[in-house]
């Protein structure tokens, strides 16, 4: 009876412990959301505001009279930082605040940029003032990797007046994109 009541602590022992490896183990494996990563809401929102007031004063973007159009109008600077603030969140594992309207703003990319005729060079351009935003915030490396490969995956979908020839400074080997 005892040597039984052993054997049966022994069992459950072995049973509690290997439930705690892999417990222990499978929170090893689940990596924290790039979203997470970045602290979330309010570190993205004040980066955006940042390069949302960089990009609305940027001489090569505003060259192009459809961009200066909507840098022109002063209502579209606010609404243009929430909807990237949303999108970002979205983008990196936050909560989906990212939803059309009924003005037609929050359409996916390549819906929404076809007016701009946003050349490559004004894309990298975007993806450069990212880049400075990301430094000036350090933002971590293996972050900012993620979010400049996540930005690039867009450029076919973003660039609708493209440069035959151009060779973006830019190109990645893998794009992160979910």
């Amino acid at each position: 009876m005892i040597r039984a009541l052993y054997i049966n602590s022994a069992i459950a022992t072995c049973f509690i412990v290997s439930i705690l490896f892999n417990h222990a183990a499978f929170a090893e494996d689940k990596k924290e959301s790039l979203y997470t990563r970045l602290g979330g809401i309010y570190n993205i929102a004040i980066t955006v505001d940042h390069l949302v007031d960089k990009l609305y004063t940027n001489h090569g973007l505003n060259a192009n009279p459809n961009i200066k159009n909507v840098h022109d109008q002063i209502q579209t600077k606010a609404g243009f930082k929430v909807w990237l603030t949303n999108w970002v969140a979205k983008r990196t594992g936050g909560p989906d605040l990212y939803k059309p309207d009924e003005f037609g703003r929050g359409k996916n990319m390549k819906d929404t940029h076809p007016h701009l005729k946003i050349t490559d060079r004004e894309f990298d351009i975007i993806m450069t003032e990212c880049l400075q935003t990301f430094y000036n915030f350090n933002v971590p490396d293996q972050e900012i990797s993620e979010l400049m490969a996540d930005l690039q995956s867009f450029r076919g979908d973003i660039v609708t007046n493209p440069t035959p020839g151009y060779k973006s400074p830019y190109q990645i080997e893998k794009p992160y994109r979910n």
